[in-house]
């Protein structure tokens, strides 16, 4: 692997430990003991640590960490070698790259909106096929119709909007994902407003906890490092808007949407 992936959270740059053991030529096992070793030697910088897990091909969830600029520089302070340096300045440069991107973000040309389209549409349509058989499977093992808002309380997992749709149509909620959206938009939980921001979550819907947004650094045809935004509904979303729609299904949600 030569290319470095990084993303975002709490609006930092992070990289993930696996794809450091991984560059550096290290096994995942012993960067995960280094990071809790310097953890452990001062709790102050469990700051600069996030826990996280991955899915194996197996399906089985493993632990791993995230990391800002200053835990990944913490980490291979130690790492040594000609490979182990070429691998710092390259982390050096993607970070800079990263955090020019989050403070100075460029406008898009229409060619790079629609490149950015395409391949956040491209994502969002393979994670949606996985979010409905999973959401679909469990329905039927588990609940009938009337029993559907009572599910979705239950839930762990943050959905697509266009998942969240798809499931809503087939458990009575007569409504697809471009109304969900419009309706989203003018109940103002989504915002309106064309550009980047278009259809991510309003600063009132984040702070009620109904959306979560994942931000991802990608590049362009051109070679351009962008940033995509990709909105899920979150558990106590999810619950929140069953409820609002059901009721408004039963005094005609066609009307509403």
């Amino acid at each position: 692997m030569t290319d470095i992936i990084l993303s975002v959270k709490n609006n930092e740059a992070v990289v993930s430990s696996r794809q450091i053991a991984e560059n550096f030529g290290k096994e995942h096992k012993v960067v995960l003991r280094a990071i809790e070793n310097i953890k452990a030697q001062n709790c102050a910088l469990t700051s600069m640590f996030f826990e996280a897990t991955y899915t194996a091909g197996t399906g089985k969830a493993y632990p791993m960490y995230l990391m800002n600029r200053d835990g990944f520089s913490l980490l291979v302070m130690g790492f040594t070698g000609k490979s182990a340096l070429e691998w710092k300045l390259k982390y050096i440069t993607a970070f800079n790259e990263m955090e020019k991107q989050l403070t100075q973000p460029k406008q898009l040309s229409k060619t790079e909106i629609l490149s950015q389209a395409l391949l956040i549409a491209n994502e969002e349509l393979e994670e949606s096929k996985k979010q409905i058989t999973a959401l679909t499977a469990k329905n039927a093992e588990l609940i009938p119709k009337a029993e559907f808002a009572d599910a979705i309380s239950a839930s762990n997992a943050s959905v697509l909007i266009g998942s969240f749709a798809i499931v809503l149509k087939q458990n009575g909620c007569d409504i697809g994902q471009n109304r969900l959206f419009r309706y989203l938009r003018e109940n103002g939980y989504l915002i309106s407003q064309k550009g980047d921001r278009y259809n991510t979550p309003t600063q009132w819907a984040m702070e009620m906890g109904l959306f979560e947004v994942e931000t991802t650094l990608f590049t362009t045809a051109y070679g351009n490092a962008k940033i995509s935004y990709t909105t899920r509904v979150t558990p106590k979303g999810q619950q929140y808007l069953i409820n609002k729609l059901v009721k408004e299904r039963n005094s005609n949600l066609m009307d509403v949407v």
